[in-house]
Formats: C-alpha cells, structure tokens, sequence
C-alpha cells in the first residue's frame, strides 16, 4: 500500500491541551491500526510519550473530515487518560481507543496499519527521503484541516543519546533538518514514492520508521532533528 501524502493527512491528528486560558500544549499523533485475527481489530493513537504524559481530561484532538475540514473532539471520547501505554525507556506512547457508536463514525479510512510499521532495527537508509506530517507550534488546523509536511533524510544510524524531556538514554536516528515544536510524536514516513520532474519512482509500500522527539542544538547555531524509531512501538503494542 503506497500513501500519498494527502490521504497520510487523514491518519495523523493534533493533540490540544489547554495550559492556561487561551495557550495550548500541542503535539501530533497518528491513529495505528493492529489485527489480532480475522475478527479482532485493535486502534491506537500513537505519539511522543512528552506529549502524551500532558493529556488530560480535558485533552481535545483534532482529525480531517471526509471533506477536509478540521473536527474537533475530546480525546477521552475514545478511551479513559488510562488507557496510555508509555514506553519505559523511550520517548513514545500508545492510547487504546475503546470504540463506540460515539466515535465509530470518525474511524472510517482513519487508520496506519500497524504492519507497515518498521519494528527491526534495520537503520533508515540515507538515500530514502523521508516526509514529516504534523502541526508545528499548532498550525494547521484552523478551518481547514491542513497539516505541515517537510523532507528531509536521515543523516546517522541509530545514536545513544538523552531524552530532551527526561535526561534518559534511548535511541534515535537524525535527520538533516531540524523538527519545529508542535512537531513532537509525529509520524515520519518513507511515503513509498518519489518525484523527480515528469519522473516518478515507487516502492512496494509506505513505512513509518518513527516519531519524532524533537531538535538538538548546539551553541554554533547547528540544529538536527531526532527521531525515535520504531521499534519501540512494539514493546508497547506487543499482543494487541
């Protein structure tokens, strides 16, 4: 299955908790699916465990309307705060939607398989571009449901560093260009094709190979974007 960067749109949504009257913490999320058999779906909303660790009750998601405007809705309308899973090492997390007649109606065409998720730990080659989908300082949503898109490609293999939000060692991969706040727990995809002129090239399908944590920088001004990988996920999502 290959995505175009439009239809990806449909599967990522922006998480909106209110601070203070009138500021908003903001993060991305992406809705995963998983199948157990035949007749057992599982849901997830997956995104960075520092955007998941400051939902609350009062939390709202914003997700694309068949028509392309922006819905806006609690996130506990898809399963209690409880229902996080967070990853005991690295920056991700996994909510459980519990569906209902309530929010069945916003699921349809909703969902990344979650077999189309990187869960080795085969590095990210750096010849593939890789495409960024999510809400930078929360634009994107006003309206119109049009989410930021960058591409960029990985510039290292996995590194050992820590965790901006906890000091904790994890690993992550680079990118080349620096992640924007808002950004953070974004899917970051090999969208499965590229365009070169009038020329374009495919690959079997697309792969999200991680979320994003956020930027690193340094006193030279240099910023580089890192990434947790994917196959964290399954530590988190193992038997669902």
């Amino acid at each position: 299955m290959i995505l175009k960067r439009d239809d990806a749109f449909r599967a990522v949504c922006e998480f909106r908790t209110e601070v203070n009257s009138g500021t908003f913490s903001v993060g991305t999320g992406m809705f995963v699916s998983s199948q157990a058999d035949e007749n057992t779906i599982y849901g997830w909303i997956i995104t960075a465990g520092h955007v998941a660790v400051g939902t609350t009750d009062n939390t709202e998601i914003v997700i694309a309307t068949k028509d392309g405007k922006a819905e806006v809705l609690p996130l506990n309308m898809f399963g209690p705060i409880t229902n996080w899973k967070h990853h005991p090492v690295a920056d991700v997390s996994a909510f459980q939607i519990i569906f209902s007649d309530t929010n069945k109606k916003f699921m349809e065409n909703r969902f990344f398989p979650y077999d189309h998720i990187n869960t080795t730990r085969n590095v990210v080659s750096r010849d593939f571009e890789l495409t960024s989908i999510g809400f930078p300082r929360g634009l994107g949503t006003e309206g119109s449901f049009s989410p930021f898109t960058f591409r960029s490609y990985a510039s290292s293999g996995f590194v050992t560093l820590p965790r901006a939000d906890t000091g904790n060692l994890s690993d992550f991969f680079c990118l080349e260009n620096p992640s924007v706040g808002g950004y953070s727990g974004c899917p970051v995809f090999d969208l499965g094709y590229s365009t070169n002129g009038l020329m374009t090239m495919t690959k079997e399908k697309t792969w999200c190979h991680g979320i994003m944590h956020g930027t690193m920088s340094d006193n030279t001004g240099g910023k580089i974007a890192l990434v947790t990988p994917a196959f964290y996920l399954k530590d988190i999502m193992r038997g669902y």
